[in-house]
Parts: C-alpha cells; sequence; structure tokens
C-alpha cells in the first residue's frame, strides 16, 4: 500500500466555509497532492491557487486523517480565514463552488472520502484552540 500525502483546506468567511464541486459532481474542500518538493503549507497555497484562484495565508494545522483503501491517504486539514482574490475555478478539475456553513456542507453529495471535513468544521474551534 503506498501513501499519498494530500492538504485540503477549510477557507472560513464569517460561518461559512468554501466547497468545491468536483467534475463528477462530488462536493469537497479545496486542496490535492502535496509534492515531493513542499510541505503541506506549500501544498495548500498552491492548490487553493490553481482551484480557485485564491491567495491564502495565516495557516493553521486542524487535523490529520489517514484514509485507507487501495492506497493510504495521509490528509491535512488545514484552516486559513485569511485570503485575497476573487473566486474562478478551474474547469477541468471542478465544476462549481459555493460557500457553506457546517450543516449544508454535511448534507451535501460530498466525495466518500471527504467526509474528514465534517468532524473538522464542526468541531474547528476545539481543533484551535
Amino acid at each position: 500500500m503506498s501513501e499519498i500525502p494530500v492538504a485540503k483546506v477549510l477557507i472560513q468567511k464569517d460561518d461559512e466555509f468554501l466547497a468545491v464541486k468536483d467534475n463528477d459532481g462530488y462536493w469537497e474542500l479545496p486542496g490535492g497532492k502535496i509534492e515531493e518538493d513542499e510541505d503541506r503549507f506549500e501544498a495548500s497555497r498552491r492548490e487553493v491557487k490553481e482551484e480557485v484562484n485564491l491567495e491564502i495565508e495565516g495557516l493553521e494545522d486542524v487535523v490529520r486523517v489517514e484514509v485507507e483503501d487501495m492506497d493510504c491517504v495521509n490528509c491535512w486539514i488545514m484552516h486559513t480565514e485569511k485570503f485575497s482574490g476573487d473566486i474562478d475555478i478551474f474547469e477541468d478539475e471542478l465544476q462549481d463552488w459555493r460557500w457553506v456553513t457546517f450543516t449544508e456542507y454535511r448534507d451535501m453529495n460530498w466525495h466518500a472520502d471527504s467526509g474528514y471535513a465534517i468532524p473538522a468544521m464542526r468541531f474547528l474551534e476545539d481543533y484551535l484552540d
């Protein structure tokens, strides 16, 4: 089993988080694979810029989750409220985006391995304390 390092970002605006819809019709957090020459912070900034055209800063660790299937996905969930730019999705990878509350995200058609975001959103203040 190989390990795939991934960084996903809870981008927060007031009480809402940015969710993106992939081309298979599933919702998830922006982010993606951590490349060999970068850490989770660099990967988070790069992936968010590539996917939704936002510049992010002030990233904080929330939690690390391992998802095992054919491979072991080692997923770092990061958080920030500091971002700039106008959202513009990269249509080769995504088809939509929206700001959602925890309850809205919980009830969305999210990718099977994107459930990690639910407790991270729900207990964010506890994680960050």
